[in-house]
């Protein structure tokens, strides 16, 4: 992962619009929402997949005991760096899920894996491996929220490309983003997100591209593996047309 990211990380928060870097990102969907204000502001958290700490910082913001990890070190880096610019005190380290249990002590009444980025365990024993380890991050109570892309619709559909539907302007410069996808024949075989951000530079297009590989997971499998790895779906948002889900689960 921390080869994928490595680049990309200090561009990473071109993908979120404004609001998404004041209030988070996937915190914001009505089922992960519902789920925080009922634990409430005080409880601890988990960001198992903080990325560049969007929504780690604006938990933290709303008065959540937040900590964070990732397993890309150069994300890690940037959101230690937002951390420290907006004064918040959060705990962020470089770890996989698999090692979470025997890095960090705490344990936590939601432990998040936001941002679609469950995929990174690539097949099902790193996944089951994943999962276990999100799991034994729980307190008595604690739920786990995983936050997936839809592929069954991206491979279906087969939209090749997609564009942001604005262009974001910060610190003076103007960039549209899109994703142009490599889709196989096959859902189980590897899928690759171009990430091309196209920087104005005057009358000239600047672009920057970062290619990802990502093995998908489809609803079943996912849920086929949370129960291999002692956990127990309790709720989720998917949607056949829905672009993006969370599955919400316990410990069984």
């Amino acid at each position: 992962m921390a080869d994928y990211y490595r680049d990309l990380a200090c561009e990473y928060d071109w993908l979120y619009d404004d609001d998404a870097l004041t209030d988070g990102s996937a915190i914001t969907r009505p089922a992960v929402a519902g789920l925080l204000q009922r634990f409430g502001p005080g409880c601890a958290v988990l960001d198992a997949a903080c990325g560049t700490g969007v929504d780690a910082a604006a938990l933290a913001r709303r008065g959540f005991h937040v900590r964070a990890a990732d397993g890309s070190e150069a994300m890690v880096e940037v959101a230690a760096a937002r951390f420290r610019r907006e004064r918040l005190a959060i705990p962020v380290q470089q770890c996989l899920w698999g090692d979470l249990p025997d890095t960090i002590d705490e344990r936590f009444d939601v432990v998040l894996c936001m941002g679609n980025a469950l995929v990174h365990a690539a097949g099902k024993d790193a996944m089951v491996e994943a999962l276990t380890g999100l799991r034994r991050m729980t307190g008595p109570g604690g739920h786990v929220v995983i936050h997936s892309r839809n592929w069954e619709k991206l491979h279906a559909e087969r939209r090749v490309v997609q564009v942001a539907n604005r262009v974001r302007t910060r610190g003076g410069r103007r960039c549209v983003m899109f994703y142009a996808w490599e889709v196989p024949d096959r859902l189980d075989q590897v899928h690759i997100a171009h990430i091309v951000f196209l920087f104005e530079d005057g009358d000239r297009i600047e672009p920057h591209e970062y290619r990802i590989s990502l093995l998908p997971v489809s609803l079943g499998e996912l849920r086929e593996r949370l129960e291999l790895a002692g956990l127990r779906e309790v709720g989720t948002d998917f949607g056949e047309t829905t672009d993006q889900y969370v599955v919400i689960a316990v410990a069984a």
